[in-house]
């Protein structure tokens, strides 16, 4: 009888385990290497076998799932994160290395008008040409897949009394009356992003002092303040605006974004996990199915693994 019990129990612990390990799945979780065992749960996870893809999953400690998702490409590195999670396995990728690869995916963002009659402010397109490349984030008013509305810059010049520390004649710090020239750029423009619209605000500042004559302290006089005109102003107010945009985007990427590269797959993948409130979605079936079969190809994931990003 007491047999019988101890082979029920066992019996109930193979039922809770819900599967049995290959030889080639023994051999993986021997070598321990974390991209073959991710690769491996992300197929096992794939036919259903939930428990199999945790178990080869759990083989990458969480040191190594970090390392490896560290020094690989950000769409790879997004990529090992999300198979751990979607494997729900024990090693995880922190929220500050997440958030760095997310900010360097850079995948290829086009960016535009509403009215794609609207030629676009001159000072802003010219801030796309100079930043954009290095951001992957390009103008395009026929088919933009982040709408932005109309930019407004102001720029702002005051003055006001202050004391300055000023080198005299033989290089000795003198204290002296001066007048602190100030100078502030705003830039401010709507976008779209996940379906919502901010207002992106960006701030450039910059300061300067004059002084008069203090011969009784052989101080020199300053009469010109160092400062950039409005125009100047203005361009550094909206590069800081473009830089600012391309931060948004990259955190909130569009469901709209072209998927023929790895890239922008993973920024699909990233999109759809935002708009559900769910790390997980884009591996469990959410999205156009077209999208997620292509990206699934291009990422070499198997059919109906999705696309486990986090």
């Amino acid at each position: 009888m007491r047999a019988f019990a101890l082979s029920l129990t066992a019996a109930a612990c193979l039922c809770a385990c819900g599967h049995h390990r290959s030889p080639a799945e023994e051999a993986l979780l021997r070598r321990g290497d974390c991209a073959e065992l991710l690769r491996a749960a992300d197929e096992a996870r794939a036919r259903g076998e939930l428990a199999l893809a945790k178990d080869l999953a759990d083989g990458c400690p969480q040191d190594r799932l970090v390392d490896l998702a560290a020094h690989v490409s950000p769409e790879q590195g997004l990529l090992l994160c999300g198979r751990a999670r979607a494997a729900d396995a024990k090693a995880f990728c922190s929220s500050d290395l997440v958030g760095q690869l997310t900010s360097n995916l850079h995948a290829r963002i086009l960016i535009g008008p509403p009215d794609p009659t609207d030629a676009g402010d001159p000072v802003l397109l010219q801030a796309f040409a100079e930043l954009g490349p290095g951001f992957n984030l390009f103008w395009n008013a026929d088919d933009p897949d982040v709408v932005v509305g109309r930019m407004t810059v102001t720029i702002e010049r005051t003055e006001n009394g202050t004391v300055a520390t000023v080198a005299d004649g033989k290089g000795n710090k003198q204290r002296v009356p001066a007048t602190q020239h100030r100078v502030v750029a705003r830039a401010e423009a709507q976008v779209e992003l996940s379906g919502k619209t901010r207002t992106l605000r960006v701030t450039d500042e910059l300061r300067n002092l004059t002084w008069e004559a203090a011969p009784r302290v052989a101080v020199a006089a300053k009469f010109e303040p160092k400062l950039p005109t409005d125009l100047e102003m203005k361009k550094r107010a909206v590069l800081a605006w473009v830089r600012a945009v391309a931060k948004a985007v990259a955190s909130a990427p569009p469901e709209g974004i072209d998927v023929s590269d790895a890239k922008g797959c993973v920024a699909y993948g990233l999109s759809l996990n935002l708009a559900a409130g769910n790390s997980v979605a884009a591996a469990s079936g959410a999205g156009d199915p077209d999208k997620v079969s292509t990206c699934e190809k291009i990422l070499g994931e198997p059919a109906g693994a999705g696309i486990p990003v986090s």
